[in-house]
């Protein structure tokens, strides 16, 4: 998630628990409270993402700054571990603000407080989660990755969750800044052609009654609404994730019944819960196959050919073939990649940056034409490559690359 809809979620969070618990005598001013619980969310939202200050070097061009991003953003920090640990030294930024303050404080406070802390920063986790990007809690217990494919890494929709907040929030200025965002994400899309006008349409429905809730309720119904509305994008988009990889395994049955499916990567567009871009990684022997193309979980209402690709828009590095299966109503394939198992084993096991790569990439790719690439098919940024395509050099790799213990996500293609 990118840090602006984490700190909006944040918001949410920390309004409608706050407006949905009571402040008691002695303790916390209610004014106090509040404004603690929203910060502490809202704070917590985005610390996990302080890996940025080390995994990120600019605008990643070359080996070493690619695989830095890749490999240690939403690193240590987006554990289990890491998450607690950032909790605790939040709410321990709260407790000097509150001696600074010389503000009084009861047991039952810290303890809302800790926990407001730790709910937070695990929040961001959690909505890190439901994308196709991925992440690995569990560390160091387990290495692996574990993916939502539910989820764009950008979606508005949460940003229109937060409308019935114009009338609750105290500062005038988060107030403008809400209302500046719900006006120009619409307008925007439809410009760009970023998204298209049905989704913007909805986006606008969306905010207007959200709107209106929130400006004829009470201020705890209108922080209700907006958390409610922002768990009900959580469900739609995780629901219509699973009709859309129950439809992507039904074709993958009926048209290649003789290939094993490794993986499905889904991702919807954004504000449109009914299309999403899909990549079918199978194999079949010694053959590894990677195919690209679009899904409609409601192709009576929007055919897969008239879904928005996303990234099927944009080129790769790798050299893509028609598929050789037929379009549907509900599937709109826009071609695929296939190398041998051996080959890919073979290049991963000669050139640690490679190998390095492999403990990220999810849809990998190897090509030669015109040069030597390893990439993920995830990402694909033009023929410049996109922000995971590492140049291989024919002669020796460089310095071999410092590498966190992430479980690659497709070992079992390398033996």
């Amino acid at each position: 998630m990118d840090n602006l809809t984490h700190t909006l979620i944040g918001l949410i969070a920390g309004e409608s628990i706050a407006h949905s618990t009571r402040a008691r005598e002695p303790g916390l001013a209610p004014a106090t409270r509040r404004g603690l619980f929203v910060a502490l969310a809202a704070i917590g939202g985005n610390l996990p993402d302080l890996d940025l200050l080390y995994s990120y070097r600019g605008v990643p061009h070359d080996t070493q700054s690619k695989l830095s991003y890749v490999l240690q953003h939403r690193g240590y920090t987006h554990t289990v571990v890491g998450c607690l640990i950032l909790a605790v030294l939040l709410y321990a930024g709260a407790e000097l603000w509150l001696r600074y303050r010389r503000v009084g404080v009861t047991r039952r406070d810290r303890l809302e407080l800790a926990g407001m802390s730790m709910f937070g920063t695990f929040l961001h986790l959690g909505m890190d989660f439901l994308n196709s990007y991925g992440v690995h809690p569990f560390w160091p217990v387990k290495n692996g990755w574990f993916y939502g494919d539910s989820v764009f890494i950008v979606e508005p929709l949460y940003w229109a969750a937060t409308a019935p907040l114009i009338f609750v929030v105290r500062s005038t200025v988060v107030r403008w800044g809400l209302g500046f965002i719900l006006l120009a994400i619409p307008i925007l899309g439809v410009v760009s052609s970023f998204v298209p006008t049905g989704p913007c349409v909805g986006f606008l429905i969306l905010t207007a009654v959200l709107w209106v809730i929130g400006w004829a309720a009470s201020a705890r119904t209108a922080a209700l609404a907006s958390a409610v509305a922002m768990l009900g994008v959580t469900a739609t988009f995780i629901v219509s994730g699973h009709l859309a990889t129950r439809g992507i395994e039904a074709v993958a049955a009926a048209d290649f019944h003789n290939d094993r499916i490794v993986d499905h990567v889904l991702s919807p567009g954004p504000m449109n819960p009914l299309c999403w871009s899909v990549l079918l990684l199978e194999t079949n022997g010694d053959r590894y196959v990677v195919r690209r193309g679009m899904v409609s979980v409601a192709p009576a209402l929007i055919p897969a050919s008239r879904c928005p690709a996303m990234s099927g828009n944009l080129a790769t590095r790798a050299p893509l073939a028609v598929v050789e299966a037929p379009d549907s109503a509900g599937i709109h394939w826009l071609g695929e990649f296939a190398m041998s198992r051996a080959a890919l084993a073979q290049v991963v096991a000669g050139n640690c940056n490679a190998a390095a790569l492999m403990q990220f990439a999810r849809a990998p790719f190897v090509t030669t034409e015109p040069d030597w690439v390893i990439g993920d098919l995830r990402f694909p940024g033009g023929r410049g490559g996109g922000m995971a395509d590492i140049d291989l050099k024919s002669d020796s790799p460089g310095p071999c690359p410092r590498t966190p213990p992430w479980t690659p996500p497709r070992e079992g293609l390398l033996h």
